[in-house]
């Protein structure tokens, strides 16, 4: 039988870790092996992972001499799996109970990875289902599509698709533990690489429950992004596409104007930076950008703020 090995990795998540390991102890698919990697939390998070360790006999505790942050600790994660397929889980998420079912199901029926929708939480609880805009409920899609995919969470998202780990021993395939942004967009396309699949499937299922607990999304991923990072994932992108998709190239412009229009929009409401710093970041990202595009996107934010009332 088919053993599934979950990754999770663990810091500062007392609040929220039981209600994620009891989803995954839930599955209907029990030849499972989760595994909680606890990265030197402060909290109550590593006596929580060792209690589940001590009651269930396919739970496995590890905790991290050190902190090395969320690569490292997903690869020590990998480094102890058993099973034959993977999947990562976050410790501030949980899953339907058929989660685990649904997935390897349909990564033996289509022979490549399944990914599933998902409902998104935001930090009031508020509800959003999301699932890739396809035609109809599922759809094997090609890589060729993978800025699309990317626009929608279907591709740079590790929690909602499983992984051969045979494809992962075989090529090594690792977390960069260089990177604080896109280590799951690099993981996932040099999966895609190596595995040779023109194709990922779609399904519709909302079995994954993501939940971003950030004051505010756009801003809290754009402070901790870095603007030449963020074109390198872009780059990535294109490069995957670009052997299925003659129009790779056309893709992945849009999405860089779409990119440049996001850190101006940040960059412009960044009060921690002044006019000139706010006008010189932008310029140095998008050299085509002016003075006057500045004072109409400046004017435009002045606007908003008498309109919404924040005037501090």
């Amino acid at each position: 039988m088919d053993k599934i090995s979950i990754v999770v990795a663990v810091y500062n998540a007392e609040k929220t870790l039981k209600k994620c390991v009891d989803s995954l102890i839930g599955q209907t698919l029990k030849n499972t092996e989760i595994i909680l990697v606890n990265d030197c939390s402060k909290d109550n998070s590593s006596s929580i992972c060792k209690q589940y360790e001590s009651e269930y006999s396919n739970v496995i505790a590890i905790d991290n001499p050190y902190n090395v942050g969320v690569s490292a600790t997903r690869n020590n994660g990998i480094e102890k799996a058993k099973g034959d397929y993977i999947c990562f889980v976050d410790s501030d998420d949980y899953v339907e109970p058929d989660y685990l079912e649904q997935l390897l199901n349909n990564f033996k029926k289509y022979n490549t990875v399944p990914i599933c929708g998902f409902i998104y939480h935001d930090e009031v609880n508020h509800c959003k289902p999301v699932k890739y805009s396809w035609s109809g409920g599922e759809e094997k899609v090609s890589l060729g599509d993978a800025f699309k995919l990317n626009a929608e969470l279907y591709l740079t998202a590790l929690w909602n698709k499983l992984f051969d780990m045979q494809i992962i021993e075989k090529f090594y395939i690792r977390f960069d533990e260089n990177l604080s942004m896109g280590e799951d967009l690099r993981f996932s396309v040099e999966y895609f690489e190596k595995s040779g699949t023109e194709f990922v499937y779609a399904f519709s299922a909302h079995l994954y429950h993501y939940t971003k607990l950030s004051e505010n999304t756009l801003m809290s991923d754009f402070a901790r992004g870095n603007a030449e990072d963020a074109v390198k994932r872009l780059q990535m992108i294109k490069n995957v596409a670009l052997k299925y998709n003659k129009r790779a190239n056309e893709n992945y412009e849009t999405a860089l104007k779409r990119l440049k229009n996001n850190y101006t929009y940040f960059w412009i409401r960044d009060r921690r930076l002044s006019i000139c710093e706010q006008y010189r970041k932008i310029k140095s990202f998008s050299p085509e950008y002016c003075i006057i595009n500045f004072c109409i996107d400046k004017a435009r934010y002045l606007k908003e703020k008498i309109l919404t009332g924040h005037n501090k």
